[in-house]
């Protein structure tokens, strides 16, 4: 199978702003990538909206807490029968991040996504599912006893399902189970900098996908490059450190952090300045320029060009076979689209240039 590249968007933009991006990208890319927020605009509506349009699309990520899942299996069915000839819906799951955790239960994460992934696939592929099988999602949902259900129609392009995690639990159940993994730059345990570390191998838990991988072409190693461009080089990298400052703020990276090398005294400091009340604007102030471009490739489009080819050819020798764009993109999206399109895409992957 030949590299695939997408394009991350947030649902923090206008929904005609997230289907413009996916017009501006055409068949430049394979898929549209959207983010799922919950309290931010739909992710379901915005993919169907990008397949109408011609694109490849996917969730990255979505997850199973405070969803039923049989619901969220039609919806990626239901967006499939959208796609145009050759494009692919792809699900991506993950066990959910700070504001799942604020908003729902999260025990048993992961025995929850393997339910899911499992009740999911099984229903794409037309059986008649006996839900019983499924007691975790049972107690969450309230599935009735005995119950069985079964998709209406056919699905004769099931959705691929990919999954997003660092735990060895996680990392197992989307080897066993799973049509690829998802990971990303803008996590420390994925950075630059660990993936430059003695010590990525063992701190991404990552060995069991790449067997996964060598033995099956088909299973895929996305990777996430988090990007944000703009003509204004200074505009580009603010927004990229207010991103980062929501990332570092949280202690569960202090660690990672630790093990790679980043300056963790940093990352100390902007969460004292969130817990003082300075909010982003005076948190982002206390992250150091090295911890935002370990994270996030920012600046001009020409900045950008030459340390995303570095990136890409670091991840592919960790045995990443697929790659996309990741957020913010930009601090203008449409702009951030139209320069990533015209100016970075073909000079890192020229042979996706606009004919």
């Amino acid at each position: 199978m030949n590299q695939q590249l997408g394009v991350q968007v947030t649902p923090w933009s206008h929904i005609r702003d997230i289907v413009a991006v996916g017009e501006t990208f055409g068949g430049q890319v394979d898929t549209i990538w959207v983010q799922d927020q919950m309290l931010a605009r739909n992710v379901y509506v915005a993919l169907a909206a990008l397949a109408a349009r011609g694109c490849g699309v996917g969730t990255n990520v979505t997850w199973p807490f405070g969803r039923n899942p049989i619901e969220m299996a039609s919806s990626a069915a239901t967006i499939s029968e959208l796609l145009a000839p050759g494009r692919t819906m792809t699900l991506g799951m993950g066990s959910g991040g700070a504001l799942v955790s604020n908003l729902f239960r999260m025990e048993k994460r992961a025995a929850v996504v393997e339910e899911s992934v499992l009740l999911m696939k099984a229903l794409w592929s037309g059986a008649e599912v006996a839900l019983d099988e499924y007691p975790l999602l049972g107690a969450r949902i309230g599935f009735v006893s005995d119950a069985k259900a079964k998709l209406t129609y056919p699905v004769p392009q099931p959705p691929q399902l990919v999954i997003a995690g660092l735990g060895p639990r996680i990392v197992e159940i989307a080897a066993a189970h799973a049509d690829g993994c998802i990971a990303a730059s803008n996590l420390p345990i994925h950075s630059r900098a660990a993936l430059e570390s003695p010590v990525y191998d063992a701190i991404s838990n990552t060995a069991p996908l790449r067997a996964r991988a060598a033995a099956d072409p088909n299973f895929r190693l996305h990777f996430g490059m988090n990007v944000s461009v703009s003509r204004d080089r200074g505009r580009a990298r603010d927004h990229a450190r207010r991103q980062v400052a929501l990332i570092v703020g949280n202690p569960g990276m202090w660690k990672a952090m630790e093990l790679i090398g980043l300056d963790v005294e940093s990352a100390h400091a902007v969460k004292a300045a969130f817990d003082a009340g300075l909010g982003i604007d005076g948190a982002c102030l206390k992250v150091a320029a090295a911890v935002v471009d370990s994270l996030i490739i920012a600046g001009t489009p020409e900045d950008v060009i030459e340390p995303l080819a570095d990136l890409r050819a670091i991840a592919t020798k960790h045995g990443y076979t697929d790659f996309f764009l990741g957020a913010p993109l930009g601090p203008d999206l449409r702009e951030a689209a139209e320069l990533l399109s015209s100016v970075v895409v073909p000079a890192v992957w020229p042979e996706r240039a606009k004919r």
